[in-house]
Order: structure tokens, then C-alpha cells, then sequence
């Protein structure tokens, strides 16, 4: 098996024995960290094609409703969150769960999705996320600020508290 750079971006395809070329994704995590250390993430997700799935109210609401499980079923925090058109944005904690930050979106992703195809097919999100481990607690409460702000800023709403998908649970 022959391996060439794609580009400069450090992108690779590898050649299996002249059958098609499939990318080899670079791995955006940080190397040689534990996610399933008791660490604080701001976590962003994307729709899938940035489709603005959750302007349908019931796609929506059973999304938050299968966050809101997951955070039970599975004991990890869940300090806040908004569920805007075409993405999500949460500040999740492992705590005492002992699962990765992986797992935690996994979870969401996996059941939310089941949920989606009641009224939709195909994927409900990108296959990534995209996430920040919060330093200290100033950057923890400016985070929460910036999550609950993100209708206001996007002209969803005038105050952060009448957009019904944003919430606090563990917070």
C-alpha cells in the first residue's frame, strides 16, 4: 500500500492496489490527551451541510429531549447549551462518568439521529465535532455567555432567555 500527500494541508490518500482513492482524515484531537480526564469542553456540532434541520420544531424539541436523556442515562454534566437552526453548541463535563468526550457526543449524536429519521432520512450531522477545553473559570463563564448570546447575535431573538432551545441544567 503506497502513501503520497494529497496537499499542503497534510491531507493523504492511499493507493489500495489501484482501486479508488479514499482521503485519510487528519485527526483534529489533541495528541497524547485523555478526554475522559474531569475536564470542562465547549463542544460545537454541526448539521449535516449545514442544513437548518432544528427550524422544525419537532426535530428540535426531540433533539433536546434526547440530550436531556443522554445527560441522565449517562452522568455526565451538562452546564448549558444551545440548539440553533444548523448546529449545536454545549459546555459538557465527563464529571464522575468515566466516558470520553467521544463517547459523550457519540451518544447524543447516535440517538438524536434515531430520533431525526421519524420525520427525516440520512445523516442529521457532520461526522465531527468540534470542541475546546475550557482553561479556568473565566473562560468557563465566558463561554456560557457566548452559547446563550449565540440567538441573540444570530437575530433569533432580543434576550437570550425566550430562545427555547437554550437551557442549563448542571450549571
Amino acid at each position: 500500500m503506497a502513501v503520497r500527500k494529497r496537499s499542503s494541508y497534510d491531507k493523504e490518500m492511499i493507493d489500495n492496489n489501484d482501486k479508488d482513492d479514499f482521503p485519510v482524515r487528519k485527526n483534529i484531537r489533541l495528541k497524547g490527551f485523555d478526554y475522559s480526564l474531569r475536564r470542562d469542553y465547549f463542544v460545537t456540532i454541526v448539521a449535516h451541510q449545514r442544513r437548518k434541520y432544528f427550524a422544525d420544531k419537532r426535530i428540535a424539541d426531540s433533539t433536546i429531549n434526547g440530550l436531556l436523556e443522554q445527560r441522565q442515562t449517562r452522568n455526565f454534566k451538562l452546564y448549558v447549551y444551545c440548539l440553533m437552526p444548523d448546529h449545536f453548541h454545549a459546555i459538557f463535563g465527563t464529571g464522575e462518568s468515566g466516558l470520553s468526550l467521544g463517547a459523550i457526543c457519540g451518544g447524543f449524536k447516535g440517538v438524536t439521529t434515531n430520533a431525526f429519521w421519524q420525520w427525516g432520512n440520512g445523516r442529521l450531522w457532520q461526522k465531527r465535532f468540534f470542541d475546546h477545553i475550557i482553561r479556568n473559570e473565566a473562560e468557563f463563564w465566558e463561554t456560557v455567555a457566548y452559547i446563550r448570546n449565540n440567538p441573540v447575535r444570530k437575530g433569533l431573538v432580543g434576550n437570550w432567555e425566550d430562545y427555547s432551545y437554550t437551557g442549563s441544567v448542571d450549571l
